[in-house]
């Protein structure tokens, strides 16, 4: 039986953060932040304190080393803002991840289901084209409502849409747009073989703006 990795303490993790390098860096203050999220604060704290250490002159074992306010806040608005362009990256990432995977289930009846989400009726045709990117000016509207309807965030249904998605293992439409060609969304509307009065109607999406219902 496989023993369970043991958590370090906090003093372990210092210790180890400690002998690490002659002096602290802002790039290994940032990895032992990331390999350590729960101890944030405290390697934060240490490590400002061991920077004013290691600069200040020596004094006798009995005084204090004052700590430079601005010193520590330098050194803790950079490793923060560095964790959180990872964390968002990281987000982000997970976000579009979601957002393929719910493509490219999309196949015969679920994509006549999304179609008619997205607020294009019966046309998956139409939907082909925004997944692929073929449209230039989507409306907010349908990509909103597709994103709800696959249960993912628009962000990430944005960031993973694109002619790639033509090409895709699970994602299938027996019309698929040539990816290459671009066109506005009152062209790719219509091309469509609708009555008048839905082409109207899909027209009409682009003048929702994002918050409108």
């Amino acid at each position: 039986m496989t023993s369970p990795i043991r958590r370090l303490s906090l003093d372990e993790v210092l210790d180890e953060f400690f002998f690490s390098a002659d002096k602290p860096s802002p790039d290994m203050v940032l990895r032992a932040c990331e390999a350590h999220p729960e101890y944030r604060e405290d390697i934060l704290e240490f490590a400002a304190l061991w920077s004013a250490y290691e600069a200040s002159p020596e004094v006798p074992a009995a005084d204090t080393v004052e700590v430079s306010e601005e010193s520590v806040s330098r050194l803790q608005s950079y490793v923060l803002n560095q964790l959180h362009e990872l964390d968002s990256g990281t987000s982000t990432s997970s976000q579009a991840e979601a957002a393929r995977k719910a493509i490219e289930s999309l196949a015969g009846k679920r994509l006549k289901q999304a179609a008619a989400a997205a607020g294009l009726g019966t046309s998956t045709l139409l939907l082909t084209k925004v997944l692929t990117k073929s449209i230039v000016d989507v409306p907010i509207k349908v990509l909103n409502d597709l994103a709800a309807h696959l249960d993912v965030a628009l962000g990430g249904l944005q960031t993973c849409l694109g002619p790639e998605l033509a090409g895709a293992k699970s994602y299938r439409s027996k019309a698929a747009p040539n990816a290459s060609s671009r066109e506005t969304w009152k062209a790719a509307v219509q091309s469509l073989s609708l009555s008048n009065e839905e082409k109207q109607r899909l027209l009409a999406l682009q003048q929702v703006r994002e918050g409108d219902s």
